[in-house]
């Protein structure tokens, strides 16, 4: 059949007026295109949240954005064109934005600020953040701010009646999560299945020509259209969502399968920038310990702990003659990332620590690899493992920490081998001046083909057994130094303190071509006269530092190399336990045995406890989403208040009631003046006037009937045994009024709260004319 349609997007805005009949229009449709632009909207927000600490707030923030986003753009574009439905849309992001800067505040002080600072500057804050990601303003708003870009994308890329095209933000957007991700979070193969599966439901859903005028130009066209038999709505509902969960399960199930021997490992995009920390005004850590030694009963820090533990305060990894620490510390989350590869033999520690005056830097003792860490702004570094705070000084900070302990066993250590990688020549250099008595302690002692653990056990127990521990040497730690305490192999050396002997152990280390470093910490051992039993006070000369080596698959392996200083009668260092016939090896201080640190960090689900700012933020999110589901709520229980309770009278005016309302939200205002007759007219032009379904006069007409009797009439009565008919048949009016409108407008039909404001007129009967 021909038909000859002139204008038509004028004519019928909104609807493709070769869809089927109005009354046989198929809601399933619209709910497929939504849930379709949703969840391509969606996906890449679901990809993200793997490298975050609270993947909980990256779901709420970009799952809700591409919700509002989609509904949003739909709506404006009903009235506006696509430019102007994306820029009017835009300050709703931004406000959001506002929200997050006061429930989740980042660097920025203040809404304003922080939002300001937020817009700016977002994506640099992801790169120069630590792993698992902080969920912050500063870090939520790309995530937000992309989410809704897409949605807004496919949105009006459907409604410019191109549907195949309205997937692309969606897989643009995620293969975007995917780099920023990088080898932080696994690959998400869920949000890859959701969005093969939106994709499904998009398409189902898209219209088969353009809706409005973008997708033609208005004229004078011939269309032809072919007349199909269909199938049920319900069959075909069935057979897309069978078709869509089987892509989805074959993407999410098959294709781990597949690519489970692909051991390529993804470019970490946070390498590109390096975060910078104001600089501190403070010694180097490792030049505190020879005045500490000589004044050993300064009080540092209180803790809090079940057990004696050792507290790793600041590595330092880079030997310019003396050691330094890192400049720059990520943000991160009091959830720190998950050490790689993870600590041997590990026992989760908890311990909280109250910081006294005295202790400098920012720097903030830990215990074992740190996984959760209480400092306000925390900074991390995940090659050295130190935590900061941002805040300033870590004098005064009480909080709590908990970290893996591990359980060194030389005989896993025998075979272990260093790294070839480049990212550990920095601890192999050396600057250049070494004294020659490194050069011949280490051809004596770590040369041959011995394992790179026994050369570095050689050279601690070398320390530990040649040279003598003196609290009263000198600081100093550089080639000056260590040329004054170091003697040949055979020969007695001299005395010095911690410092002297970690920088010794590092420096003859590297000359054996180990990858090594140097940490400061403090032992945690029980006091005496405490008054609980797991108070511990530490002071000043319970500061040590030991010498670190990297080994493959183990990470940092600590070994004690200060002589004679500590009471380790009970402990046995893993630099010297693997040597049966060395009995001295119990003199090693056994703080330092579990003193490590590990590299690399993947993400990690937090565990904790949601702080309240979130709180705040979900409970204003869910009266929100509460509000907003009371309004279909309310209109349905009214409705079937008015239809089904009461007497006759009553059902028969609330029938009517409902033919108002429902008109109203069709665009046709009844007015004080019209008859019974004018309104049920005025219902029957909506739903299609001459061709409408011949049902359509037939239920007006009974319900006109109706009104005009219980209203007007003598005996209200006598539609008492047509009540039920009347009911059912205004039921189906309602529906069919409903389905005139356009496919948004029927999606957001009962969100719209203003019926339930509306008061009603009294209405004339048949024919009156006053």
């Amino acid at each position: 059949m021909a038909t000859l349609t002139e204008g038509w997007t004028r004519l019928f805005p909104g609807r493709d007026p070769f869809d089927a009949p109005r009354g046989r229009n198929l809601p399933w449709r619209t709910v497929a295109l939504v849930v379709g632009l949703v969840g391509v909207s969606a996906a890449g927000g679901i990809a993200l949240a793997g490298s975050y600490a609270r993947p909980i707030a990256v779901y709420g923030v970009t799952g809700s954005a591409a919700a509002v986003s989609v509904l949003v753009t739909l709506a404006l574009r009903s009235w506006w064109g696509a430019m102007s439905s994306l820029l009017i849309g835009l300050p709703l992001p931004v406000l959001w934005v506002m929200v997050l800067a006061n429930a989740l505040p980042g660097e920025g002080g203040g809404v304003l600020r922080g939002t300001l600072q937020a817009l700016v500057g977002s994506g640099a804050s992801i790169l120069t953040s630590a792993a698992p990601t902080p969920a912050t303003v500063d870090t939520l708003t790309l995530p937000l701010l992309a989410t809704w870009l897409t949605g807004a994308a496919a949105a009006l890329a459907w409604r410019a009646g191109r549907g195949a095209l309205a997937p692309l933000p969606g897989v643009v957007l995620l293969a975007g999560a995917a780099v920023l991700n990088g080898p932080v979070a696994p690959p998400s193969f869920v949000a890859v299945g959701l969005l093969v599966a939106s994709t499904g439901f998009l398409l189902v859903g898209s219209p088969r020509e353009p809706d409005s005028e973008d997708g033609e130009l208005p004229g004078f066209s011939v269309r032809v259209r072919v007349l199909r038999r269909g199938g049920s709505s319900v069959g075909r509902l069935v057979a897309t969502a069978v078709v869509v969960v089987s892509m989805a399960l074959a993407t999410v199930v098959v294709a781990p399968i597949l690519l489970s021997a692909w051991d390529s490992q993804p470019t970490d995009p946070r390498e590109a920038l390096a975060p910078q920390m104001d600089p501190q005004e403070t010694l180097n850590p490792l030049s505190y310990l020879s005045a500490w030694a000589a004044e050993p009963n300064q009080h540092l820090m209180s803790v809090q702990a079940s057990e004696d533990v050792t507290l790793r305060w600041v590595t330092l990894g880079e030997f310019t003659t003396t050691w330094l620490t890192d400049e720059g510390y990520r943000v991160a989350d009091q959830t720190l990332p998950e050490p790689v590869p993870p600590p041997p033999h590990a026992e989760t520690t908890s311990v909280e620590i109250a910081v006294g005056d005295a202790l400098p830097g920012p720097w903030a003792p830990v215990v074992g690899a740190p996984r959760t860490v209480g400092v306000p702004s925390p900074g991390y570094d995940p090659m050295s493992g130190t935590v900061v705070t941002r805040a300033g000084g870590i004098a005064g900070t009480e909080y709590a920490v908990t970290g893996d302990v591990p359980e060194w066993r030389p005989d896993e250590l025998e075979g272990a081998t260093t790294p070839v990688e480049e990212v550990y020549d920095r601890y192999r250099h050396l600057p250049a001046g070494t004294p020659s008595v490194v050069n011949d302690v280490v051809a004596d002692l770590a040369s041959g083909d011995t394992s790179p653990y026994q050369r570095a056990n050689a050279l601690a127990e070398y320390l530990r057994e040649s040279h003598t521990f003196n609290p009263e040497t000198a600081g100093g730690h550089g080639y000056a130094s260590l040329a004054a305490v170091l003697a040949p192999p055979g020969e007695e050396g001299g005395g010095g303190t911690s410092e002297q002997f970690a920088s010794a152990f590092a420096v003859l280390a590297r000359a054996a071509g180990l990858p090594s470093r140097v940490a400061v910490g403090f032992d945690g051992a029980a006091d005496a006269d405490a008054a609980a039993a797991d108070e511990r006070r530490v002071v000043t000369g319970d500061a040590v530092a030991w010498g670190e080596v990297y080994f493959d698959g183990v990470g940092w392996v600590p070994f004690s190399v200060t002589p004679g200083a500590y009471d380790t009668e009970t402990a046995e260092d893993p630099a010297s336990a693997s040597a049966p016939d060395e009995p001295d090896a119990a003199e090693d201080d056994p703080a330092e045995e579990e003193t490590h640190d590990l590299s690399a960090p993947v993400s990690e689900t937090d565990s904790r406890s949601v702080p309240r700012s979130w709180l705040i933020l979900g409970g204003l999110a869910g009266l929100l989403l509460a509000g907003l589901l009371a309004i279909p709520l309310s209109r349905r229980i009214r409705q079937e208040r008015r239809l089904r309770s009461g007497p006759v009278t009553s059902r028969v005016l609330g029938a009517w009631h409902e033919l108002h309302d429902t008109l109203r939200q069709c665009g046709v205002q009844p007015t004080r003046g019209d008859t019974v007759l004018d309104v049920v007219g005025a219902a029957r032009r909506v739903a299609g006037g001459p061709d409408a379904d011949p049902t359509t006069a037939t239920d007006l007409l009974s319900l006109e009937r109706a009104v005009n009797v219980v209203s007007f009439g003598p005996e209200a009565g006598s539609v008492e045994a047509e009540i039920g008919a009347v009911v059912d048949g205004t039921r189906r009016q309602l529906r069919v009024l409903r389905r005139t409108r356009g496919r948004v407008r029927r999606l957001l039909w009962w969100f719209d709260p203003r019926p339930l404001l509306w008061r009603h007129v009294r209405t004339r009967p048949r024919g009156s004319s006053t």
